[in-house]
């Protein structure tokens, strides 16, 4: 009995275990889901069956899910229930399944983009629902359900699809564009993981400025999802070359930086150390940074290839060696970080160079190319070929120069007489007397054949090369002098014999002046072959000269490259990244020159233009009529002119040479009058900082505080500036600053900046970069030039809150920036004198320098120069093209090359030309571009868009013309202009044919016709009859006299006959004069009748005064000059043409005629940029 009970518990509770696992897998209460009916294709407005039985409270699912060529599993339609009454009883439900139209019909109207389904499954699952308020089945989806259950669909491919069936109307036009777009293939955009982040040679100044580069997620979502992966898995390929003119000045420099959006260091991090090894810095997942050390001993003068192989933990660097004879040396090192390294280039920046945080190599960066998701086979030839190897002979090159100089100073230093003022011993002297010299010259026969022109050179200049003081300075010196000669040679060569060959020579000389330092031959070298001046046009050796002088740190140079890679002209590729790597070094050097305001090589950058003759008389120095005028009214008094005067002298504006004492003392006589805030607040400038006088704080800030009680806004900056170095108080610094910015203070503005950038605002004590990026911004458009670097360097990054990445906006407010340094001022000033010398040749030679550095006024005069000169390669359509790419064009260069469009037929060009000279206010570019409206071309929509006409369907061609030429008159001065005349000439035509449209007007019509014509007629007749009557008066006196024999020794007064001639005369002019009236009124009045001219001009010869500008007040560093007014005769200018007293007519004669009174204008002109202030307060300075 016992072994019974035993056997009957046993079995019990194998039960109970059987029951929980059958209950846990949910079928043992038979649990089902199936498909009762359901369709076996896909279809609209099918039905579906489901019968399912639940052991308890369930919920049911029903999708429909396809798989398209590049998707799989996309759930198409969802249907959910639960069950919660009648548990245990087998249930059903009919529902009808809705398909989306991409699935069921072809391509047309209504359907744009159809599906391609490879696979459609309509399938069904249960899960309890206590499983699915725990986390099981339902979160695990259809695979970990209940119980389920699936069927296929049949699909119909695309051709055999039905339409859609049309259930709303459609436009006709839209249905129109429908029809015309269907068949168009659309093509996804090529993107591929190879980038070319430089393809053409950067030029590394070893200084904190590079090129800045950011990557974006692919749009190939395949491509995108890999890079995701690889984040922490990185398989990444990177080649760059290199070439190396010095090794690093300090411990390491920067070649290739990531920098990420917390602006720390992100993998890699390639620099160079200063014994010419390579440093790889890498950031592994775990955020720790990891670093080896390639040991190479890098050459110098050598291209070289780095490629850096990033896999998962491994890092492979190898190194590709160029050697001379084309032999190439290869050398690869391993490393292993024993951790994955974290890698996402979407991630910040990249910089290639220096950067703020690190300075760079000096040299040059060849092509790079970038392989974001890895390759172990590398592709990247050295390219420009031609281009690069040239750079590398002409380093050599230099480099055999320099030792050659070196050892001939030697030489000389060696073999030279001992100095009169130094004590010689007996012997010393018997041997420098009678002794043998020795001949310490190391260089060889084909050195002094090869060098034959810098030994000549050195030779005929030893006094200066050998003077006291340091022997570098002396040969740039001398390479200066070298340069200015060239410069004046090749203004003849175009005129002499044998011009290529004096060109030869010219070349030469210059290169031996930039080998011994002066890069200004560099960028005179470039101009020459890439302007093809004097010599044929060369672009690849043009491109090596800007390269040599880029890589010196020349600022004329710099601004040379930055412009062409800005705007990809003469086969610079267009690369913004690349022009505002050069920009922003020039933009730093503009920032730290205008606080040298001693410097004597720096003037203000003048906009004056040869081809007017009001700016160039602002510009004639001391002894013009300008700055005479200006000293005789400072002399008495006159405050305004002594500001002006002490600018002039400051700046050396006007073609006054700097003199600071000068100016100071303008400043002073201006200031301590205590009556113009202006004067004030400028010499209080000088006396805090020292300038050209001895510091006088105390002076200074009641200078200020009065000039600011008086209304001053620079004077409240000044105030700012005050309490924030000096008392050190920066609560009421910054009060002064934000008080100056609320009133347009540019200096201001920047100050304020700086304070949200530091974090030194006491109200809000934190950084706040995007605050400080606005007021930058803000002071940037101002002027400011500190605020235009600290704003770009912003855009280019575009990694502050809220400032999205703009490299062209950069790039523009670093060019504006740049145009205002003093040396670039000083060279346009120089240029401009050599014009007023009467050196037009030379000057040519400079303003084309000038104008390979985007500097428009400069542009405009080489043009205006090269026309006026004819020089043969036609110069001037080259730089008035280049002109019109300029952020403000240049009227005359968008005028010429519409008129040069216009020669060759090309008419869309044209009024592009015209269209956008018009949009600056040119009068002339309206008139233009009315007249050939008017001769019956059609005009672009983009032309009538940007000049904001109507459609020419709307409106008729006459009413277009008309609203042209009214605009055009309102920038006219004047009352009779070229536009107002054709305009009333087309009032006259539609008054004429309004008139005539009526039978009884055309009469009248006729009949006034034909009685002015009757009246012109008998005055005509009228006057010729007087004249026939006078001329033969005339002859018969003249018969008299004739008659009469001459009396010798007496005067013809004392003859009776003379008195009755000269009464006769008097009786017979106011005749003549009355004839002569007549005449004129007779003129008058065809030329009013006819509205026709004397001389006829062509539709596009334009020859109104006009003004695009009006004249503003009088700014602080600004002299205003009068409106211009027609070029009327006036009787003043006798005076002044070389016409003796006796030849003068009796008005212009005696005390009180024009010639007597004839004064100085008082009116000048500056053409200095609006708003330029002597100096100002800048944080930092």
């Amino acid at each position: 009995m016992r072994v019974v009970l035993s056997f009957i518990c046993a079995a019990h509770m194998l039960s109970l275990v059987w029951c929980e696992t059958s209950d846990t897998d949910g079928t043992h209460h038979g649990d089902f889901v199936r498909f009762g009916h359901a369709p076996d294709r896909v279809m609209d407005k099918c039905s579906v069956q489901v019968q399912y039985n639940c052991s308890a409270a369930c919920r049911i699912r029903v999708e429909v899910v396809i798989s398209t060529p590049t998707r799989t599993e996309v759930i198409v339609y969802r249907r959910t229930w639960t069950n919660h009454k009648r548990l245990g009883k087998p249930r059903s439900r009919k529902f009808f399944l809705v398909f989306p139209p991409a699935v069921l019909y072809r391509r047309d109207y209504f359907v744009r983009r159809p599906l391609e389904t490879c696979d459609v499954v309509l399938r069904a699952w249960m899960v309890h629902l206590f499983e699915d308020e725990t986390g099981g089945s339902h979160a695990k989806g259809y695979n970990h359900s209940l119980v389920r259950t699936s069927m296929s669909l049949r699909t119909l491919p695309l051709s055999e699809r039905p339409a859609y069936p049309q259930t709303r109307s459609v436009s006709w036009g839209a249905w129109l564009m429908w029809q015309l777009t269907k068949d168009t293939l659309r093509k996804c955009p090529h993107e591929s993981d190879i980038v070319d982040i430089l393809t053409f040679p950067f030029a590394s100044t070893g200084e904190r400025f590079g090129i800045i580069h950011t990557f974006s997620s692919f749009k190939n979502r395949d491509l995108e999802r890999r890079r995701t992966l690889a984040i922490k898995q990185p398989s990444v390929t990177l080649s760059v070359w290199l070439y190396l003119l010095s090794w690093c000045g300090q411990s390491v420099c920067g070649i290739v930086k990531h920098v990420n959006e917390h602006r720390i260091y992100a993998s890699p991090l390639i620099m160079l150390s200063d014994t010419g090894d390579i440093v790889v810095q890498l950031q592994v997942v775990n955020g720790e940074e990891r670093a080896f050390t390639a040991h190479a001993a890098l050459p110098l003068q050598t291209w070289i290839r780095l490629d850096i192989f990033f896999q998962v933990s491994e890092a492979k660097l190898k190194i590709t060696k160029i050697l001379p004879g084309e032999r190439t040396v290869e050398t690869i090192h391993f490393f292993n970080f024993h951790q994955p390294v974290q890698f996402n280039d979407t991630s910040g920046y990249f910089v290639i160079g220096g950067c703020s945080y690190m300075q760079g190599f000096h040299g040059y960066v060849g092509p790079i190319r970038y392989y974001r998701l890895g390759s172990e086979n590398v592709t990247n030839p050295l390219s420009p070929v031609r281009t690069l190897k040239e750079l590398d002979r002409l380093h050599r090159h230099c480099e055999e120069i320099r030792q050659v100089t070196e050892q001939y100073l030697q030489a000389l230093r060696l073999n030279r007489d001992t100095s009169r003022d130094v004590c010689e011993s007996y012997y010393g002297g018997l041997r420098r007397k009678f002794g043998h010299r020795e001949c310490t010259q190391t260089w060889s026969w084909d050195q002094q054949r090869r060098f034959n022109l810098t030994l000549r050179l050195l030779e005929e200049h030893q006094e200066l090369i050998t003077g006291p003081g340091n022997s570098s300075r002396h040969l740039l010196h001398l390479g200066q002098m070298i340069f200015q000669d060239v410069v004046k040679t090749i203004s003849n060569a175009e005129k002499s014999d044998g011009s290529l060959d004096l060109m030869s020579t010219i070349i030469e000389q210059l290169e031996v002046s930039f080998c011994w330092g002066h890069q200004h031959s560099s960028l005179l070298l470039s101009t020459l072959h890439l302007a093809g001046l004097g010599i044929p046009v060369d672009l690849e050796q043009g491109h090596v000269y800007s390269l040599i002088g880029g890589v010196s740190d020349d600022r004329l140079a710099l601004m040379h490259l930055g412009y062409k890679h800005m705007q990809g002209l003469d086969g610079f590729p267009e690369d913004q990244n690349t022009a505002y790597g050069y920009y922003a070094n020039i933009g730093k050097q503009t920032s730290i020159d205008r606080n040298k305001v001693q410097d004597s090589w720096q003037t203000l950058t003048e906009q004056v233009h040869l081809n007017n003759n009001d700016e160039l008389q602002t510009q004639t120095g001391e002894l013009g009529d300008v700055v005479q005028y200006l000293k005789h009214q400072a002399d008495r008094g006159d405050i305004e002119s002594q500001k002006n005067l002490a600018r002039m002298h400051l700046w050396g504006s006007n073609g006054v040479e700097k003199d600071i004492q000068s100016a100071v003392m303008w400043y002073a006589r201006s200031a301590l009058q205590m009556v113009d805030p202006t004067a004030m607040y400028d010499y209080a400038i000088l006396l805090l900082k020292g300038t050209g006088v001895k510091k006088n704080q105390t002076l200074g800030f009641e200078l200020l505080d009065k000039a600011a009680n008086m209304g001053s806004v620079e004077a409240l900056n000044g105030l700012g500036w005050y309490y924030s170095t000096i008392v050190k108080d920066k609560r009421k610094a910054f009060q002064y600053f934000e008080l100056a910015a609320q009133n347009g203070s540019r200096d201001g503005l920047f100050n304020v900046g700086v304070y949200h950038l530091n974090g030194d605002n006491p109200d809000q004590p934190d950084r706040n970069e995007t605050a400080a990026f606005h007021y930058f911004l803000h002071a940037a458009q101002l002027g400011h030039v500190d605020g235009a670097v600290q704003s770009a360097l912003f855009l280019s990054t575009g990694v502050v809150q809220g400032v999205q990445r703009d490299q062209d906006k950069a790039v523009l407010l670093l060019k504006q920036a740049s145009e205002i340094n003093g040396h670039l001022g000083f060279m346009v000033k120089d240029a401009l004198q050599t014009y007023q010398r009467g050196s037009w040749d030379e000057a040519l030679v400079k303003y084309a320098m000038l104008a390979e550095t985007g500097l428009g006024v400069a542009q405009h005069n080489a043009a205006h120069l090269c026309e006026v000169l004819g020089h043969s390669s036609a110069c001037q359509w080259r730089y008035h093209n280049y002109s019109t790419y300029n952020h403000i064009p240049q009227e005359a260069g968008l005028l010429r090359m519409g008129d040069y469009y216009s020669e060759k037929a090309d008419m869309l060009n044209a009024m592009e030309m015209y269209s956008t000279a018009a949009l600056y206010g040119s009068a002339q570019g309206l008139f233009n571009l009315a007249m050939l409206i008017e001769e019956g071309y059609e005009v672009p929509e983009i032309v009538l868009d940007q000049m904001g006409l109507l459609d020419a369907n709307d409106v008729s061609r006459s009413a277009v013309v008309a609203d042209l030429l009214s605009r055009c008159s309102e920038f006219e001065e004047g009352d009779v202009t070229p536009c107002s005349l054709v305009l009333w000439k087309m009032e006259l035509i539609r008054a004429w044919r309004d008139l005539t449209h009526n039978s009884v007007q055309l009469l009248l019509a006729y009949g006034i016709f034909v009685t002015l014509t009757v009246f012109v007629i008998a005055v005509l007749l009228r006057t010729l009859l007087a004249c026939y009557a006078a001329v033969c008066l005339s002859t018969s006196q003249s018969s008299e006299r004739h008659g009469q024999p001459e009396l010798s020794g007496q005067e013809r007064t004392d003859s009776p006959l003379e008195t009755s001639t000269e009464n006769q005369q008097q009786n017979y002019q106011p005749t003549v004069a009355r004839n002569q009236l007549s005449v004129q009124e007779t003129s008058d009045l065809i030329i009013t009748v006819t509205g026709d001219t004397a001389e006829s001009t062509s539709p596009l010869e334009y020859t109104g005064t006009h003004s695009s500008k009006k004249p503003g007040p009088l700014s602080p560093s600004t002299v205003i000059a009068p409106p211009s007014r027609p070029h009327l005769w006036d009787p003043r200018m006798m005076c002044h043409a070389g016409v003796s007293h006796k030849q003068l007519p009796h008005q212009l004669r005696g005390p009180h005629s024009w010639c007597h009174w004839t004064t100085l204008s008082g009116q000048l002109l500056s053409s200095a940029s609006p708003g330029d202030s002597d100096s100002s307060f800048n944080l930092g300075q």
